[in-house]
């Protein structure tokens, strides 16, 4: 047995929580989380508060009929399997997003990315390979992959904003867990500001309303 690569053309899909036609303060780009779709993820962002942030939320290219339910179909980054190849696919991918959406709209004063659970991995991925700029970064209810380039990562994220956020009651992350990875990244270099709120795995709006504050004041 022998095992071969090819590259193939494949359609991806991205979702917008405005139209392209209005003017706006902030893009935002939002990675969503395993066994979620775009299309439903986007709805988070949509609060009247929000409406001058345009946010973009892409969706992972590996689909599947969820376990719990049959009827439903969910969306994952990437698996374990030929994993390399598919963290490099998805960051061209990403890219390609970016480009579009900044081509079809006037250049907003600030760009920024938000990702929640296994989309946190895929951003800090994302980031530290693309030459894009951003102006910051929210990870929410994920952790820095532990085979990142720490190096790049660093050298992107040393002057932006950098924001971690965790439920109290988030059933994937204990609070061991957290501070260890908290000390972890502190110990390679990186400066992060810790958002708690009191609730599980999940974007609660209030403290997505209270995190965009901090990042909408001039």
């Amino acid at each position: 047995m022998s095992e071969h690569y090819f590259k193939f053309r494949k359609t991806g899909r991205y979702y917008l929580s405005g139209p392209l036609t209005r003017s706006y303060s902030q893009l935002c780009f939002v990675l969503h989380g395993y066994g979620q779709l775009a299309s439903y993820f986007i709805r988070k962002f949509q609060l009247p508060e929000l409406e001058k942030v345009l946010f973009v939320a892409p969706e992972g290219m590996h689909r599947f009929y969820l376990p719990e339910n049959k009827e439903r179909v969910g969306a994952s980054w990437m698996t374990k399997e030929d994993r390399l190849n598919d963290i490099a696919d998805y960051c061209c991918m990403l890219d390609q997003v970016y480009e579009e959406v900044l081509n079809k709209m006037d250049k907003p004063p600030t760009i920024g990315l938000l990702a929640f659970s296994q989309g946190v991995a895929t951003a800090c991925r994302w980031l530290a390979h693309s030459a894009h700029p951003f102006d910051y970064m929210v990870n929410w209810a994920g952790a820095f992959p532990p085979d990142l380039d720490f190096k790049a990562a660093l050298e992107r994220m040393r002057k932006l904003p950098l924001y971690m956020v965790a439920g109290t009651g988030d059933e994937f992350i204990s609070e061991e867990r957290l501070e260890e990875h908290l000390a972890f990244l502190k110990e390679k270099g990186f400066q992060l500001q810790l958002t708690r709120f009191k609730g599980g795995h999940t974007i609660l709006p209030d403290t997505l309303l209270e995190v965009m504050q901090k990042l909408l004041s001039p």
